[in-house]
C-alpha cells in the first residue's frame, strides 16, 4: 500500500504541482481512503516529502570506474537528468524547491544533494582534477539543477559532455572546420 501512495503522489505532483496536490487525490489515484492515508503519515508534508525521498533513493548513481574521470562524469550526470526528465521525480523535485521553508522538503531535497555530491566526490578524488573539487561539483550539479528544475529545460548530451569538459579545462569537441589541404590544423582549435 505504501508503494501505491508513493507512486500516487509523485504522480499527482507531477501533474498539478505542490499546492493542487491534495491527500484525497492521492488516496483516490492508490484506491485506498483519506484515512488510510493518515494512518502512515501524519499530514500531506510529510506524505509528499517521504514519497519525494523514497523516489530519490532510486537514483541509484553509477558507481565510479575510476578509469576516466570524463567518462565517470558523464555516466553520473547523465543518470541524473534521465532520472529527472523520464521520470516523475523530477517534477515532484521542482515542486518541493518552490517551499524551501518547509523543513521536511528542504531535508529530502539536501539529501538528494548530497548524495550526488558524494558521488561526484568519489570521482574526482585522487585525481589531477580534485583541486577545487565542490567547485567543480557546483558547476556540473549547476547545469543540471538550474536548467532543469529551475528554467525547466531539457540538457543534452552534447550540453551534458560540453560542461564536463569545461569543468575538467579540457578542449570541448565541435565540429570540425573545413581545413584546406595545405593547412594544418591542430585538434580543438
Amino acid at each position: 500500500m505504501t508503494k501505491a501512495l508513493y507512486a500516487a503522489t509523485l504522480a499527482e505532483l507531477s501533474a498539478h504541482g505542490l499546492e493542487r496536490t491534495t491527500v484525497s487525490a492521492v488516496a483516490t489515484r492508490a484506491r485506498t481512503s483519506k484515512q488510510a492515508v493518515y494512518r502512515r503519515f501524519k499530514d500531506k508534508t510529510d506524505l509528499i516529502a517521504s514519497a519525494v525521498e523514497n523516489a530519490s533513493a532510486a537514483l541509484d548513481p553509477v558507481a565510479p570506474q575510476r578509469g576516466n574521470v570524463a567518462l565517470d562524469l558523464r555516466r553520473c550526470l547523465s543518470g541524473l537528468v534521465e532520472a529527472f526528465q523520464a521520470t516523475e521525480l523530477g517534477n515532484a523535485v521542482q515542486s518541493l524547491i518552490s517551499c524551501p521553508d518547509v523543513l521536511p522538503y528542504r531535508r529530502v531535497l539536501e539529501g538528494i544533494e548530497e548524495n550526488q555530491r558524494l558521488v561526484l566526490r568519489q570521482i574526482f578524488i585522487a585525481t589531477p582534477f580534485e583541486t577545487n573539487m565542490e567547485t567543480r561539483i557546483d558547476l556540473l550539479l549547476g547545469l543540471v539543477y538550474f536548467r532543469l528544475l529551475f528554467r525547466n529545460e531539457t540538457v543534452t548530451d552534447l550540453e551534458i559532455e560540453a560542461a564536463i569538459y569545461l569543468v575538467l579545462g579540457l578542449v570541448a569537441p565541435r565540429d570540425p572546420a573545413p581545413v584546406s589541404s595545405d593547412e594544418t590544423v591542430l585538434p580543438g582549435l
